[in-house]
């Protein structure tokens, strides 16, 4: 295969990948977006959110849920829609969690006592938790788990990690910058080999000039024959 061919795949396929990270950019803006806002609504009607992201930082759901992963839950509105087997997000108010959520669980739900109460257990704990929860408690219902994705939140949070996220785009930025520079150079070389635009246009102008006197000299031998 020929360079030009070779440089050819090379440049689709980099566009390719530029559209596609795009693509993913745009779609990540967009859920942000449409976090952000849902989030505030709920937040002014008092209201639990209609999607909530949390990152996992202990081992008390593993293997179901392991350390760094990325739950997505969705707000339930019904109590009944929830079942033993549901692992769910809620605030706790017999355990002190320091202002923080837990994502465990349910193992059994009581409706006796009037009101409904969930227990709720972790996968990888020894016993239930203590205590129960109402349903006042519950902030969502886990319907997505992202594996391992909050690795990437914690590495960017670093001050490693920021250094590199500003350091990679800024190499790339002046890299592709190098080679417009390089191209623009050579285009200004091809422009350069070819005759001036002034002497090209005198070439012009002096055979057109040439095909009015012939004509002008055909017209006077056809007035001269006359």
């Amino acid at each position: 295969m020929s360079k030009k061919g070779i440089k050819g795949i090379l440049d689709f396929i980099i566009k390719l990948l530029s559209y596609i990270c795009l693509v993913v950019l745009f779609l990540i803006a967009v859920f942000l977006i449409f976090y952000i806002v849902t989030n505030q609504v709920a937040k002014n009607k008092g209201e639990n959110p209609l999607i909530s992201v949390y990152t996992i930082v202990s081992e008390s759901m593993v293997p179901t849920i392991d350390v760094y992963d990325i739950i997505i839950d969705t707000r339930v509105n019904d109590p009944s829609s929830l079942k033993e087997g549901d692992i769910i997000t809620f605030r706790s108010n017999f355990i002190d969690t320091d202002g923080y959520t837990i994502t465990h669980r349910i193992i059994s739900i009581d409706n006796t006592s009037g009101e409904t109460r969930y227990y709720t257990k972790g996968d990888h704990n020894s016993r239930q938790d203590e205590g129960y929860i109402t349903f006042d408690n519950i902030v969502g219902k886990v319907v997505y788990i992202a594996p391992k994705i909050g690795k990437i939140q914690a590495f960017v949070s670093s001050k490693f990690g920021w250094l590199l996220i500003i350091f990679i785009p800024a190499v790339g930025i002046i890299i592709m910058d190098v080679f417009r520079l390089i191209k623009v150079y050579r285009i200004k070389n091809q422009i350069e080999s070819i005759p001036r635009l002034k002497e090209v246009d005198k070439v012009r102008e002096i055979e057109k000039n040439k095909k009015e006197i012939e004509k002008l000299e055909s017209e006077l031998k056809k007035n001269g024959e006359r």
